[in-house]
């Protein structure tokens, strides 16, 4: 039996999938504007992904490597990347985040131009093909 609570919740349920290409897509493109008017803003930016820890690792690694981060590399106006993994902490305790992607702008008008591009949202849309563990963005001013 369902209750009126239940009905309810139903209604504000988001598939997965959706919510997290509409947040990373929501937090890129809410950034841009406010990047391009950040103080001293000739600085670089940084964008940062922290992936949760997936359902299976090795199809995240396989297709995180075969498919998405070759659109990535595809994107020539991105400064640098970097990839990296999450460790074990002193304790043991698994990391807080599974992998960890980072990516360099040489101005906040770069990023802008950069994830305002067809190419970017396909970057952005892939996230959830292959992020079963989530992923969190996070838009920094470097210096």
């Amino acid at each position: 039996m369902t209750t009126m609570l239940d009905d309810a919740r139903s209604l504000n349920e988001v598939p997965r999938r959706t919510a997290l290409s509409l947040g990373i897509a929501a937090i890129v493109g809410m950034a841009a504007p406010s990047v391009a008017h950040a103080e001293g803003a000739g600085g670089g930016i940084k964008i940062t992904v922290l992936y949760g820890a997936p359902k299976d690792p090795a199809q995240f690694e396989k297709y995180y490597a075969e498919t998405h981060m070759p659109m990535v590399y595809a994107v020539k106006e991105i400064k640098r990347t970097e990839l990296a993994m999450g460790l074990p902490g002193p304790d043991d305790a698994p990391p807080p985040f599974y992998r960890i992607f980072e990516a360099w702008f040489d101005s906040p008008e770069h990023f802008k131009q950069v994830t305002g591009t067809a190419q970017w949202k396909k970057i952005v849309d892939d996230v959830p093909n292959f992020a079963s563990g989530g992923a969190t963005v996070l838009i920094s001013k470097i210096g």
